[in-house]
């Protein structure tokens, strides 16, 4: 069991199975590039739910700082003004252990 000072900002989408995917895309175009070159960003996941119903996205800083950081960008508040209609549920989140092989 290894631990961390990482943080974690997991979303959860509420969606529906028809505009699921699309959804996704649209999340993962307009944030991809502009996240990949904030400093302290380490990775982004986008999940999609079994049964359409959701879209999580997982993304991975080197301390809750940084993530601080990005959210008080004038790309980290407009992100959350795009999505507000989404109605999005968000937790923030410190890593506890992590299991590996």
């Amino acid at each position: 069991m290894a631990t961390s000072e990482q943080f974690v900002a997991l979303v959860i989408y509420p969606t529906t199975p028809d505009v699921q995917a699309r959804r996704a895309d649209s999340l993962l175009h307009v944030s991809e590039e502009q996240l990949r070159a904030f400093p302290g960003f380490l990775r982004g996941r986008v999940f999609l739910s079994e049964d359409g119903a959701s879209i999580i996205t997982m993304t991975e800083w080197r301390d809750r700082e940084a993530f601080a950081q990005f959210r008080q960008s004038d790309f980290g508040r407009a992100s959350v003004s795009l999505v507000a209609d989404l109605h999005p549920q968000p937790y923030w989140l410190h890593q506890h252990a992590e299991i590996v092989p």
